[in-house]
């Protein structure tokens, strides 16, 4: 299997309408790419996983001081930013976290540093209004999960995953994540 029609069936957005639907197609395609070969391992030297961090609530700090000091921190170290907000609950959330480990040669993922928010993290700490404010700067909408938006400098958006996937089908690139955090760091 192609590692764009991977990541597809993964996320599901080419056939699965929103969270919460029948997803043995996809439950099928994670099989099959579990049962793929592994690379040498000589070629995984070269490999790196994912910089994800999970922001969870902590007493006395609101949300947004905390993003605002962790998207310093990352420009600081010469990373870019991408926001995940997820959901326990969403099927495609959970596909997508099995790609968050994998690993992937350094110069394709090793300048994006993911920030997850979950949902329900925030809901129970009752907290939910500090989550969607800041969902808010990027996406107007609630409740519709994944959102993973890449942030400039600044903390605004770039682009948005749905967005990348169809800017990658029209160019008629590999529509995975390694292929769309690539493009940003030569953009």
């Amino acid at each position: 299997m192609r590692a764009h029609h991977l990541l597809l069936a993964m996320l599901g957005l080419s056939w699965l309408p929103s969270c919460g639907t029948d997803g043995s197609a996809a439950e099928a395609a994670v099989a099959e790419a579990a049962e793929a070969p592994t690379p040498a391992a000589s070629e995984r030297s070269a490999e790196i996983g994912y910089d994800l961090r999970r922001l969870r609530p902590v007493d006395g700090q609101p949300l947004v001081e905390v993003f605002d000091r962790m998207h310093a921190q990352a420009k600081a170290e010469g990373k870019q930013v991408a926001m995940l907000f997820s959901a326990e609950w969403c099927e495609r959330c959970r596909r997508l976290e099995l790609e968050l480990g994998n690993l992937h040669p350094a110069d394709d993922i090793g300048h994006i540093r993911i920030l997850e928010l979950v949902e329900e993290d925030w809901e129970k700490a009752l907290r939910m209004n500090e989550f969607e404010a800041l969902r808010q700067r990027w996406d107007s909408t609630k409740g519709t999960y994944p959102l993973f938006v890449v942030l400039d400098e600044q903390g605004k958006k770039v682009e948005e995953m749905k967005e990348a996937i169809e800017r990658l089908e029209q160019a008629g690139k590999d529509t995975t994540l390694p292929t769309w955090f690539r493009g940003l760091a030569t953009s």
